[in-house]
């Protein structure tokens, strides 16, 4: 958790630079494979054209593939599940007649190639558990699909808030998008889309016994995922001093939500400061 807390202060600190809120440009390619015709995802307009080429001879060679479990003939097709600034995840199906093979692919922009699901979560005992025996996955908005069957369709889900403890390091911007708010929130409404992070930075310090605690609501659709404080640069080497503390939410499904917050100390009841900002999950 303490890796996973570190990723995410960097990917609020750079996300700016980093992680534009661009999607990738998918193209639909009609083209023909062995006696099968049908369209596949075509990337273009990457930053690096190699990984480019790369990515788009992966999905020529995966269609090949699932054409050939068919007998090379009938139609081909694809479905964007996921399109980010450097991930994008499409589920490719091929048919003749009652033969249907289907396939996933989660194409990694900055390398070229088809990431492996441990690219994006670390391979710890919760993601061996929840991933259990799988042919393949498909990553998505809401959470992740498995292929138990080869040639099969994905039908297990396991929605990110059970993935997301797991996440590797620095790569949790790549899959959601982060909001970043300040204590200037107060009393405004945040408007997110489904399945972001939501990082709060507040003043703190935590020598004193107070930290900030958000008050969620019942329907469990807004999740705290974990809080850190950070010191102000000059004062690293230093103890004792105030800095901020980053609250990390996690928005699970759509509606209005309130949230406060509580600047108190663990072992009493009462707070010294408060505020509340109401969140706006669309789908």
């Amino acid at each position: 958790m303490k890796k996973f807390i570190a990723a995410l202060l960097f990917i609020v600190g750079m996300m700016g630079v980093c992680f534009a809120e661009q999607n990738i440009t998918v193209l639909k390619y009609k083209v023909k494979c062995a006696d099968a015709e049908g369209v596949i995802p075509y990337i273009d307009g990457t930053a690096v054209e190699d990984y480019e080429k790369m990515a788009n001879k992966v999905i020529f060679d995966v269609v090949k593939k699932i054409v050939r479990a068919v007998g090379n003939k009938g139609t081909f097709s694809y479905a964007v599940q996921l399109n980010r600034s450097s991930v994008v995840s499409v589920l490719l199906k091929a048919q003749n007649g009652t033969k249907e093979c289907y396939t996933g692919l989660n194409l990694d922009l900055t390398k070229g190639n088809d990431a492996s699901i441990h690219e994006f979560f670390v391979a710890d005992k919760n993601t061996k558990q929840l991933l259990g025996d799988y042919k393949a996955y498909l990553l998505t908005e809401q959470g992740v699909y498995l292929q138990d069957d080869v040639k099969g369709k994905f039908n297990r889900f396991l929605p990110y808030s059970e993935l997301l403890p797991s996440v590797r390091i620095g790569e949790a911007g790549r899959l959601f998008q982060i909001a970043r708010l300040s204590r200037r929130c107060e009393g405004k409404v945040l408007i997110v889309p489904r399945h972001s992070l939501i990082a709060i930075q507040l003043d703190a310090n935590p020598s004193t016994g107070y930290h900030w605690d958000a008050v969620l609501p019942e329907s469990g659709k807004i999740i705290k995922v974990a809080s850190s404080f950070i010191l102000p640069p000059q004062e690293k080497a230093r103890t004792g001093v105030p800095g901020k503390e980053i609250v990390f939410l996690y928005a699970d499904d759509a509606g209005l939500y309130d949230v406060e917050f509580q600047y108190k100390r663990g072992w009493e009841k009462f707070n010294v400061d408060k505020f509340q900002v109401t969140v706006s999950v669309r789908e």
